[in-house]
């Protein structure tokens, strides 16, 4: 779908006056507001109930955009490996680097680095621009996943108006979003260290590794708790918190493919619940027989693509939250190419605290 010139331009004058806006991209749907004003800003944190120690990302029109957000005595390293990864904008990539002055501390969670982004998507790209016709200059848009906060990610414009219709001006219905899952997040690195992938999302580390010719390093396996106070030697980035993307219904992982043995959501969990209605989901076809215990069979993936898997990932976990299920007991995917950010966003999602 492509909204028309007129709901654009009516989205733009919203975001100016200060409101918030579903934005389709091609990753998951924003709620977005003006990153430049502090009050905008905070609607988000409301309408989300989101930690305010929990950093947005700055989404803008193009690559020059991006480089006025991010300090004007950014090293030549730094400055050399955006150049190298402007191929991949507008894509689903952060880059995280030193902040330019100018920006919020509610955008950055007060540290002292920026996640900017370029989104490849009609609609995101056409409101930036009406944005910046409008007001004279480039505005950047703040815009988290328009969910309330933990829940499942959005990837249509009905899930946006389910979870925070009360707390946005307007919807732009771009349609289902293309990668389904959120951007990979990389920080830039500094003169002396390399760059490192702090959410893994549809660009992997091994292709950000050699677009820089050099290495590149993985997330840190060890997720923070939405309640510990961040280390500020740690560079802030979204996504890191252990509890995400998280049905209501719970969730537990199955230990490997072929195996019955389960990843218990809790450290302290002993045994199985005692359930009489379990969903499975599984990547690939499903097979006729529903094993024992199991109430219904779904897949991810029907056609067994990982690209299916990733764009019908939140949309399948939301269809099986309906209330029809005491718990949802998924078969892992293989931890390889987008593998890694696909189970990456299930084992948080299986996560009970």
């Amino acid at each position: 779908m492509n909204p028309s010139s007129e709901s654009i331009a009516r989205a733009a004058e919203c975001l100016l006056a200060g409101e918030l806006v579903g934005l389709p991209t091609e990753t998951v749907y924003g709620l977005a507001a003006r990153g430049d004003v502090e009050s905008a800003v905070d609607k988000i944190f409301a309408a989300k109930n989101r930690p305010r120690t929990n950093p947005l990302i700055l989404h803008v029109a193009c690559t020059a955009d991006a480089m006025s957000l991010f300090a004007d005595d950014l090293s030549p390293v730094v400055r050399d490996r955006i150049k190298r990864l402007d191929p991949y904008w507008p894509g689903p990539l952060t880059l995280i680097g030193p902040r330019h002055h100018s920006i919020l501390d509610y955008v950055t969670a007060g540290g002292d680095t920026v996640a900017v982004r370029v989104p490849d998507h009609p609609v995101a790209l056409a409101l930036l621009r009406q944005l910046a016709t409008v007001a004279g200059k480039p505005i950047p848009i703040a815009a988290p996943s328009a969910n309330p906060s933990n829940y499942v990610s959005p990837t249509t414009a009905s899930h946006v108006a389910e979870g925070l219709g009360a707390h946005v001006a307007m919807i732009l219905d771009g349609g289902p979003c293309r990668v389904g899952l959120e951007s990979t997040i990389l920080f830039l690195g500094t003169e002396t260290t390399p760059a490192r992938v702090l959410r893994s999302g549809g660009i992997s580390v091994e292709q950000l590794s050699e677009t820089l010719g050099g290495p590149v390093l993985g997330p840190d396996p060890k997720p923070v708790s939405e309640h510990s106070h961040r280390d500020p030697s740690v560079v802030a980035s979204p996504g890191q918190f252990a509890k995400h993307y998280s049905p209501r219904t719970p969730v537990i992982l199955l230990a490997k493919p072929d195996s019955k043995e389960r990843e218990f959501p809790c450290a302290d969990s002993t045994a199985p619940p005692r359930l009489s209605r379990v969903l499975r989901i599984v990547f690939g076809p499903v097979e006729n027989a529903i094993p024992d215990g199991i109430s219904d069979v779904w897949s991810f993936s029907p056609d067994g693509r990982l690209e299916t898997a990733a764009s019908e990932l939140y949309a399948t976990l939301r269809k099986a939250d309906a209330g029809q299920f005491d718990l949802i007991e998924i078969v892992p995917c293989t931890e390889s190419g987008l593998g890694v950010a696909i189970m990456d966003r299930l084992r948080r999602a299986s996560r009970q605290g």
